[in-house]
């Protein structure tokens, strides 16, 4: 093969590689809006340790869930006799495998991961309690988890669908009384919209029931609005500096600091 054809080659090889890739990536978070009532969690990390960063959070979170969902767990019937239990070893392993309730997704992108949470589990709750436990020993059980932002709902990235999105996401921190608030978006490899649009967008959604107001310096809620490409994801985060801006080092070292000067 001649250089000037073997480059040829290559070329289309290699485009062929970064367009498979892409796909893959896209069905990936196609899939993911196509699940009822799936919450998450984008997570940032030290660059080049993405992967090891989200099997931290992952085996983290799980263990927490483990407990907080206990009453979720299916219950498995117990065999008699080992015909039984032959046929039932069977019959899971003829059953299509199912997908874990916690799980990380590729984004593809630098230092940010995504952790997937299929119902019951709420990754607000769930890192909410991490946190305090973070909170109270100072360990942090991870090398590479930086912050987290939960998202409540996941949606397209267009404007009719995070409307609808943020409607729902919003409810629950502001249910009952007045609060103060800040809208915080994060926009990925995506031009078509921009914080000019989204932070009015998504404020224009904050419930009317009670009398919430914006508060840019000391809010009680920061209204999170990650786009990444195609995909929105919008949540809420209260405690902020309480949870080191929610991020895990952060609160790690301040809690072993605060311990440092207390000796």
């Amino acid at each position: 093969m001649s250089k000037r054809s073997y480059e040829a080659h290559a070329g289309r090889v290699s485009k062929r590689r970064r367009s498979g890739a892409h796909q893959r990536h896209t069905r990936k978070l196609v899939q993911v809006l196509d699940i009822p009532q799936c919450t998450g969690v984008f997570m940032s990390c030290a660059r080049g340790k993405e992967r090891k960063a989200a099997t931290e959070l992952v085996e983290l979170m799980e263990e927490h869930a483990q407990r907080m969902y206990a009453d979720h767990a299916p219950q498995e019937a117990s065999c008699t006799d080992i015909e039984s239990q032959i046929e039932k070893e069977l019959a899971d392993m003829r059953r299509p495998a199912e997908p874990t309730r916690i799980s990380s997704l590729d984004t593809d992108t630098e230092c940010l991961c995504f952790i997937q949470c299929l119902p019951p589990v709420d990754s607000f709750s769930l890192l909410k309690d991490v946190l305090r436990t973070m909170e109270a020993t100072g360990a942090s059980r991870s090398r590479y988890v930086q912050r987290l932002v939960p998202v409540r709902v996941l949606c397209r990235a267009d404007t009719d669908s995070i409307r609808t999105a943020a409607t729902a996401a919003l409810a629950p921190a502001f249910a009952d009384q007045p609060r103060t608030y800040r809208v915080e978006p994060r926009i990925r490899s995506h031009t078509s919209l921009s914080r000019d649009v989204l932070i009015p967008l998504v404020a224009s959604c904050v419930p009317t029931n009670v009398a919430h107001r914006v508060d840019l310096a000391h809010p009680d809620v920061i209204i999170v609005v990650e786009v990444l490409r195609n995909v929105c994801g919008i949540g809420t985060v209260d405690e902020y500096e309480r949870f080191g801006k929610w991020n895990v080092q952060t609160l790690v070292e301040r809690h072993n600091n605060d311990n440092v000067r207390s000796t």
